[in-house]
């Protein structure tokens, strides 16, 4: 059986499966036996997982996340803190990570939607380790980031996510490409991103006098994508379109001065949104701009 290929027999799937359980295993035994290793195998881990589910049939994807989660579970029932924290969240990041990424999901969505996957388990495993052993996972976060209040944690979380996920995604794409003749395109309209950087930072700005945890959340939100709808701005544009960019910039400065005054203490940090939604607005102009001197050539 040859491994880096699409499986197509019931055998082909289960063999593979199991060969990538097992390598999992492996790697939750080294995590529960040498200190720290998870700063470094974390970011490798949810490879394996995204591998395995790119070249079986997502049928048995349930099986090898139920199966893997139980069999690293079992292999470190002496020390199941990294486990729980660190592995079956690699299991199930990675997997959906391969799931989206044979669907030919966009990149941006891609690493959000598994972004958020690993949030809601890392959620998860918090409150389980509280539950079973009293330690407060979220109180030690707020320690190490020097908070008197839970309020930017959220985002915090959802931000380190991210972080990982996108170290994650160049890891596994050129694992992937390297084995695959199919090169990964990311078939969008290009409008999309900087709409949602738009979107999300003026949510951020709207709920700072709402909810000041979704206001925080809001704003990563809005600075992920509008970065990621910057990369038009590094393209051969007019220079005209980067003075309309620093005027933006400019006239968001002035904004933030103004309105600072008249935000919520706990959500001034929220006025940041600001700044990337005029990187939206000049990606925005970039594209369009662009697209219609392609269209009048």
């Amino acid at each position: 059986m040859k491994l880096f290929k699409k499986q197509e027999t019931p055998t082909g799937n289960l063999a593979l499966l199991g060969i990538f359980a097992a390598i999992m295993g492996a790697f939750s035994i080294i995590l529960a036996l040498v200190p720290f290793s998870n700063l470094v195998l974390g970011l490798f881990l949810p490879l394996i997982s995204a591998v395995a589910a790119y070249y079986t049939e997502n049928k048995y994807l349930p099986a090898y996340i139920v199966g893997a989660s139980a069999l690293c579970l079992g292999l470190t029932f002496f020390n199941w803190g990294d486990t729980l924290f660190v592995v079956i969240p690699s299991i199930v990041s990675g997997s959906f990570y391969g799931f989206l990424r044979d669907k030919r999901i966009p990149s941006q969505f891609l690493i959000i939607l598994t972004s958020l996957v690993q949030v809601l388990l890392n959620w998860g495993a918090f409150h389980i380790l509280l539950a079973t052993t009293g330690v407060d996972i979220l109180d030690t976060i707020r320690k190490l980031v020097g908070l008197s209040t839970d309020t930017i944690i959220p985002a915090f979380i959802v931000t380190y996510s991210i972080a990982e996920t996108v170290l994650s995604f160049f890891i596994i794409e050129g694992v992937i490409n390297k084995f695959s003749k199919e090169a990964f395109t990311f078939p969008t309209e290009r409008y999309i991103s900087p709409c949602l950087g738009i979107l999300f930072g003026g949510l951020s700005l709207g709920f700072a006098f709402v909810e000041a945890h979704f206001c925080y959340i809001f704003m990563v939100f809005g600075i992920y994508f509008s970065l990621v709808g910057a990369s038009v701005l590094f393209e051969q544009k007019p220079i005209w379109i980067y003075v309309v960019g620093g005027i933006l910039l400019l006239g968001s400065l002035f904004l933030f001065a103004i309105l600072h005054s008249l935000f919520p203490n706990e959500c001034g940090l929220a006025l940041v949104s600001i700044f990337f939604i005029s990187i939206s607005l000049t990606s925005f102009v970039s594209i369009f701009v662009n697209k219609k001197g392609t269209m009048n050539s």
